[in-house]
C-alpha cells in the first residue's frame, strides 16, 4: 500500500526544504510540490485558476498511487481544512495510507526565516496569515519546527511514517 504523506505549513516555514531530505531518505518515492502546478505567467489566482490547480493536484496524485509507488509525498500550504478534504475526496482511499503533517513555527522565526531567503519573493503578510490558519487545523499532527534544524524535523517527521 502506497504511503501518501502530505507536508503543509505557511510559506516559508520550511516544507520544500523538510521534504528535500524525505524524498532521499524514501526509495520508490515521488514528489509533487503544489507550487510546481501554479507556474503560470500572469501568475492569476481566482476560482477559475485554483480549481484548475486542484484538478491537476489530484490527477497527478491518483496517477502516483495507481502506479504503485511506496510514498507519495505532496507539500503545499494546505492551510484549511475544506481544501484538504477535497483533495483527499478525490484520491482512491483504499489505496493508500495518510501521513498528514503540519509544520509551524513562532511568527518571528517565520519572518526572520523569510527574510533570510531572498531567493525567493513572499507577502510576509500572507505568509503569516496563514501559519495563524494552519495553527487551527485538527486534521493534521502539528509539528513545531522552533529551534529545530531540518535534520531534526525530518527524523521526527520518519519516526511516524515508517514505524
Amino acid at each position: 500500500m502506497t504511503h501518501l504523506i502530505l507536508i503543509g505549513g505557511a510559506p516559508g516555514v520550511g516544507k520544500s526544504t523538510v521534504a528535500r531530505k524525505i524524498f532521499t531518505h524514501l526509495d520508490n518515492c515521488v514528489w509533487l510540490d503544489g507550487d510546481n502546478l501554479w507556474r503560470m505567467n500572469p501568475f492569476i489566482v481566482n476560482e477559475k485558476t485554483k480549481q484548475m490547480v486542484e484538478r491537476n493536484i489530484h490527477y497527478v496524485l491518483r496517477s502516483f498511487i495507481k502506479e504503485d509507488f511506496s510514498y507519495v509525498l505532496f507539500t503545499w500550504v494546505l492551510h484549511l481544512e475544506s481544501t484538504i478534504k477535497r483533495l483527499l475526496s478525490a484520491l482512491p482511499r483504499s489505496q493508500f495510507e495518510l501521513f498528514h503533517f503540519t509544520l509551524i513555527c513562532s511568527e518571528q522565526t517565520l519572518k526572520t526565516r523569510i527574510a533570510y531567503d531572498s531567493s525567493r519573493a513572499r507577502d510576509i503578510n500572507l505568509a503569516l496569515e496563514r501559519l495563524r490558519e494552519t495553527r487551527l487545523l485538527s486534521s493534521s499532527r502539528q509539528i513545531d519546527t522552533e529551534g529545530k534544524d531540518p535534520s531534526t524535523i525530518v527524523q521526527e517527521l520518519m519516526h511516524w511514517i515508517v514505524a
